[in-house]
């Protein structure tokens, strides 16, 4: 070995081992605290806000840490030409990248998407609730299903915007699905495609054109309440579709998404 070669060997070798240990340590506190944030709001130690805001903001500083960690610890590792420190570089990289960027996403969702917790297909024409799932809300101390729902000053460009001028602006595609079949025809379909999303489904009347049925998000376990409305318009059948959260604040754009979901499932079955 020369000189040169054993020199940067010494120069590289005990600062790489350090710097992809760190990462290593920085990647799995990044993990826990990923974890920690659902888990504390299931078990009530801290509120949506706390866990969103706090707890996993806290995870995507420290992933970006474990993304630098790696990236020195990879350029240490060509510098003496260390490749299987290298791998585990990029092993620390690959992951901590990801999660840190999934998590920096949510973030900018929350600065682009309109502070809302209520869509539906036509606020003109507003989906209304049975009497039993309002009843099941007030019992869990949901917040109030309102069609006159305004947002609250300090939301920036939002503030003081009815939900339905909110919505226009950024979920303007969610529109009412128009069909030839049957209301009750339909409104079973509905109930199927309700259960092929996982939801469970709590009301279903399909003379009455009524479904209803409650979606639990994966990681937070939040209850989002949906009804769906079904009515002979002509001879075809109109189907409006409305999602609500049941705790305050900023829906992450969720009910947009249940609804999306629904429209798009039983389209492609009664199409």
């Amino acid at each position: 070995m020369s000189d040169g070669s054993a020199a940067r060997k010494n120069w590289s070798g005990g600062p790489r081992v350090a710097v992809l240990v760190l990462g290593l340590v920085l990647l799995a506190i990044g993990g826990v605290l990923l974890v920690a944030g659902p888990t504390l709001f299931r078990v009530g130690v801290v509120d949506l806000d706390g866990a969103r805001n706090g707890v996993q903001h806290g995870a995507m500083w420290v992933m970006l840490g474990a993304v630098v960690a790696g990236a020195i610890g990879l350029l240490l590792s060509l510098i003496g030409r260390k490749h299987r420190a290298g791998i585990v570089a990029l092993a620390i990289m690959i992951p901590a990248g990801m999660a840190a960027g999934s998590l920096y996403n949510r973030t900018v969702l929350i600065a682009a998407l309109p502070p809302i917790n209520d869509v539906q297909t036509d606020w003109t024409r507003p989906v209304a609730f049975t009497e039993a799932t309002l009843r099941e809300r007030a019992k869990l101390n949901a917040i109030r299903v309102r069609d006159d729902a305004l947002i609250p000053e300090g939301q920036r460009e939002w503030s003081g915007l009815r939900y339905a001028e909110a919505q226009a602006a950024v979920y303007g595609h969610l529109k009412p699905l128009i069909v030839k079949q049957s209301v009750a025809e339909a409104a079973a379909q509905a109930v199927k495609s309700a259960q092929r999303l996982g939801w469970q489904v709590t009301v279903n009347n399909p003379r009455g054109g009524v479904m209803e049925a409650v979606y639990h998000s994966p990681w937070y376990d939040l209850a989002y309440d949906v009804a769906i409305r079904l009515v002979r318009e002509g001879d075809a059948t109109r189907i409006d579709v409305r999602s609500t959260s049941r705790l305050a604040g900023h829906d992450m754009g969720e009910n947009a998404a249940q609804v999306k979901q629904i429209i798009d499932e039983m389209a492609l079955q009664l199409r």
